[in-house]
């Protein structure tokens, strides 16, 4: 192993998940095939969401064989890694590489049938880690090797019965072999001391797994009877907030975001055709203090000048030859012909002309004022060109994030903005065109309100919101494209700005 010195500033989850099919068989007695599946998926969900909320831990791995598994964990928000071959140690391996070449500094194997994960106790488990590798004696551990700067530790929960293991926590991540089967706690022990790392039992109430029907009474008797609600309804997509279900972790409302916090990024040097724009953003999170190590729920907000400018979505004016209608409507209304050429060959359908204004549908689906054309902060060019809308935002958004998850760890959700007007109400405000890492909308269809109602109409348009607050920090004239928004608690999941959020012809009652 490595001479490095012990940290615990970046923790990576590792959720390991058997499968589905024939899920957790000794609680056959108690429950169902389908209310075993069912539960399985509500336990994940719950472990997931725990995990992403503990500030902790960097990222969230679930690792399984079980491509639904895997399918599962994305909606969730957490990155699935497959295991190809082996049982639980085999697949543990492949999350603690994944870890490694992220940068983590240690990582928590969290499995997913712990009823009573919370972040709060997953922030308590780091923490006496923490300060167990500062004085092992303090806190119960055993120094391994002697010497007062130790290298590694190992710290676990173990299980009701005090042989297995329920949590485990190592830094660095191959200080040891795992050890998972029975007799764990002592195997997980022995290679501790092998070698020389501090070594830690906690207790608490993460002993408690779920195996057999005992587990679940006692479950129950720890009030956490909520468990096994309504399972015999549950099925694949009902924890994980499929269309039609309301879009929390456990299929209930997101929490209200309890402080928001909104960090315009360092500005951005001049976006040129052919950019790697997620390497600029990168570089820009990484000059403005504050906004590192990112965390699971952060969203970044790139306004889409700076997209389209890197995708070369540009148009020279001096190619533009305008037909005699777009001559016409310019010299009534003193606008540019080449101008107003571009909006019409951009759209798809013209809902009126006046005022100056062409009120267009594109081929992306948005209706908007002059098929989202702009010559407005367009750079070096102005006057000469005019930017067009990115060709499809939300891959544009699913890039920015793959490419921001490879270099810090972390695939924060984000957020493609353009300013747009609204009708009725004079002023423009910045709305989601892209997006990616979260679902846009949030559906409290079929949930109560403040006065225990049944709320028959409500979904909340999240990515609009947090497109709205980033432009408060950012402006149009401050050379600042790119925000940091944390705190916003979005829905979790993937969703796109064109499937879920464009309202379809048959119920746009202005068509």
């Amino acid at each position: 192993m490595p001479d490095r010195r012990l940290t615990l500033e970046r923790i990576v989850a590792l959720v390991p998940v058997r499968g589905l099919e024939g899920a957790k068989a000794r609680l056959g007695e108690a429950l169902d095939a389908e209310e075993r599946r069912a539960l399985v998926e509500r336990l994940l969900a719950r472990t997931v969401a725990a995990a992403a909320a503990t500030e902790a831990l960097v990222a969230v791995v679930v690792v399984s064989a079980d491509p639904e598994v895997l399918a599962l964990a994305s909606t969730l928000g957490a990155r699935g890694v497959a295991q190809e071959r082996g049982g639980l140690n085999e697949g543990l391996a492949a999350g603690r590489a994944w870890a490694s070449a992220a940068g983590a500094d240690g990582v928590l194997v969290l499995p997913a049938d712990l009823p009573a994960v919370t972040a709060a106790e997953l922030g308590r488990i780091v923490e006496l880690a923490r300060a167990g590798a500062a004085s092992p004696g303090a806190v119960g551990g055993s120094p391994g090797a002697a010497g007062a700067s130790p290298r590694a530790l190992v710290a676990l929960v173990t299980d009701r019965a005090g042989s297995g293991t329920n949590v485990l926590l190592v830094a660095p991540p191959d200080a040891i072999a795992f050890r998972f089967g029975e007799g764990s706690r002592a195997a997980h022990a022995a290679a501790a001391r092998a070698a020389g790392a501090v070594y830690l039992e906690l207790d608490g109430p993460l002993t408690l797994d779920l195996d057999t029907p005992d587990d679940l009474l006692a479950a129950e008797a720890a009030g956490l009877g909520e468990l096994r609600a309504g399972l015999a309804v549950s099925g694949p997509g009902a924890a994980s907030g499929a269309p039609g279900a309301p879009s929390g972790a456990f299929g209930e409302p997101t929490r209200p975001a309890d402080a928001l916090v909104i960090l315009p990024l360092a500005p951005l040097p001049e976006v040129r055709p052919g950019d790697d724009l997620a390497a600029l953003v990168g570089d820009a999170l990484a000059a403005t203090p504050g906004t590192l190590p990112l965390r699971p729920d952060d969203v970044i907000v790139v306004t889409q000048k700076v997209v389209s400018k890197a995708e070369g979505a540009i148009v020279d004016l001096a190619t533009v030859e305008p037909r005699p209608e777009a001559v016409a409507f310019a010299a009534r209304w003193k606008r540019d012909p080449r101008q107003v050429e571009v909006v019409l060959r951009e759209a798809v359908r013209v809902v009126r002309m006046a005022n100056g204004v062409i009120i267009a549908e594109t081929r992306h689906g948005f209706v908007l004022a002059n098929a989202g054309v702009d010559a407005s902060n367009v750079g070096p060019g102005s006057g000469r060109v005019v930017l067009l809308l990115p060709e499809d935002s939300d891959a544009s958004a699913r890039r920015i994030r793959d490419a921001l998850g490879a270099r810090f760890g972390i695939a924060p959700g984000v957020v493609v903005s353009d300013s747009l007007g609204r009708p009725w109400r004079f002023g423009i405000t910045d709305l989601a065109i892209g997006v990616a890492g979260f679902r846009p909308l949030e559906d409290l269809r079929g949930t109560p309100d403040a006065d225990g109602r049944i709320m028959a109409a409500t979904v909340r348009a999240v990515a609009d919101e947090i497109a709205s607050a980033a432009e408060l920090v950012l402006g149009k004239a401050a050379g600042r494209p790119v925000a940091l928004v944390r705190g916003a608690a979005p829905p979790p999941g993937e969703g796109s700005v064109r499937a879920d959020v464009l309202m379809p012809p048959e119920l746009d009652l202005f068509r």
